[in-house]
């Protein structure tokens, strides 16, 4: 036993305490990760196959690190797996998609030019998105670079995201059920009559182009991913990869150092660089392994989570510590949507719960077995869940206070 003064928030400035000063472990902070456990965090009743390879295949790899990459505690566990199952779709890919309607970035919301770095971007695929049609309204064949040396001349204005991303076509005001190619411009002659007429075909997204214009800095842009231009592909080779997706070159040089001094049990890999392009293979580089090898799949998560975005001075494992949910958000990806903010919240409020995670579980075993301190701690985190509503919590803290009165002052 020993004598502590608290001060501070809780109201003890000055004030002696008999202190226990051995500190209590939850034994189930130390359990492993297992299957059920991941599958009801993410509310998933029936795991696809692939769902259910994806997590047997990252399980020996979690349950290997997490001690020594703080997933050691009951509130971490709860809150990284209720991330990575956003970040990696419910574990059905560890690489991000790239079937974007609504692609992140640059994009535009209104027509722009299509200028030089599009038409280069999109160098591959513009058959397949524009056609010419004659004044007759007969298709006229043309080649790639023939459309290249059309759409430069005739600089045809179009929401861009409608070039790179799937585009369904405009409805057919003769048939509502069918959908028919835009057109964007009438090119004339020099009498006026027409010429000939350029429209935006439907068509499927391409991916190494979308993604490389997603994630290619732009002016005000405040994401510091450390990517080239577009036409470097850097937004494509460091997509979002691993179980955290981690996203842009910069973090991909980080993850390198990162885990190139530091010892990941079981792993005698050695250093790897994975920014590293493979010679003579057009996008084919390391930064592939993040999404095709699932040692390296959570080796990159664990990075991020330990060493990654910080906010407020703390790393995502810190803010988990502390059970801060929307901070543990802005550290994993600010960027995300409503609805993938949200979706992480739903996630961490089945983590928490009794058959899972159970997290008033681990504050209740610190209340009774804990130091002073931790008692302290417990009964706060238990009373923010009595003011939540939490009818588990509330009854914890009532039969602690029966046995436990407090002293008269």
């Amino acid at each position: 036993m020993a004598t502590l003064e608290i001060s501070g928030r809780n109201g003890f400035k000055g004030q002696e305490l008999s202190v226990n000063t051995e500190q209590y472990k939850c034994t189930h902070c130390e359990e492993e990760f297992t299957l059920d456990l991941i599958k009801n965090t993410i509310g998933i009743k029936v795991l696809s196959s692939t769902q259910t390879k994806n997590i047997n295949l990252v399980l020996p790899y979690l349950n290997s690190y997490r001690k020594d990459f703080a997933l050691d505690t009951c509130l971490r566990k709860a809150h990284f797996i209720s991330q990575i199952g956003v970040e990696s779709a419910n574990f059905k890919t560890f690489a991000e998609y790239e079937d974007y309607s609504n692609p992140p970035g640059v994009f535009s919301s209104s027509p722009i030019v299509i200028n030089k770095t599009i038409v280069d971007s999109l160098k591959d695929n513009l058959t397949s998105i524009f056609s010419i049609l004659d004044a007759k309204g007969v298709e006229i064949t043309k080649t790639n670079d023939q459309l290249s040396t059309i759409l430069l001349e005739e600089k045809p204005s179009i929401v861009d995201k409608q070039l790179y991303g799937k585009y369904t076509g405009e409805t057919d005001p003769k048939d509502k059920k069918k959908k028919i190619s835009k057109l964007i411009k009438t090119v004339l002659k020099e009498d006026k009559s027409k010429d000939y007429e350029i429209y935006l075909k439907p068509h499927t997204y391409f991916g190494v182009p979308l993604l490389s214009r997603a994630y290619a800095p732009y002016t005000g842009d405040k994401r510091g991913l450390g990517n080239g231009d577009e036409l470097t592909r850097d937004g494509w080779k460091f997509k979002g990869r691993g179980l955290k997706q981690l996203t842009g070159r910069g973090n991909y040089v980080s993850f390198t150092d990162y885990r190139n001094k530091t010892t990941f049990t079981g792993d005698t890999s050695g250093a790897i660089n994975f920014t590293e392009e493979l010679p003579g293979k057009a996008l084919k580089g390391k930064y592939l392994l993040l999404s095709d090898n699932e040692m390296y799949a959570t080796q990159s998560a664990l990075y991020f989570w330990n060493d990654g975005t910080k906010k407020n001075k703390k790393f995502a494992k810190d803010h988990a510590q502390d059970d801060d949910i929307d901070m543990v958000i802005k550290c994993i990806n600010q960027y995300d949507t409503v609805a993938g903010k949200t979706n992480r919240k739903n996630n961490y409020n089945r983590a928490k719960a009794e058959e899972v995670f159970n997290i008033i579980r681990h504050f209740d075993l610190m209340l009774q077995n804990g130091t002073d301190v931790q008692k302290i701690e417990a009964k706060a985190y238990l009373e923010k869940q009595v003011l939540k509503k939490d009818a588990r919590a509330k009854k914890i803290l009532e039969d602690y206070e029966k046995e436990n009165p407090t002293p008269k002052t």
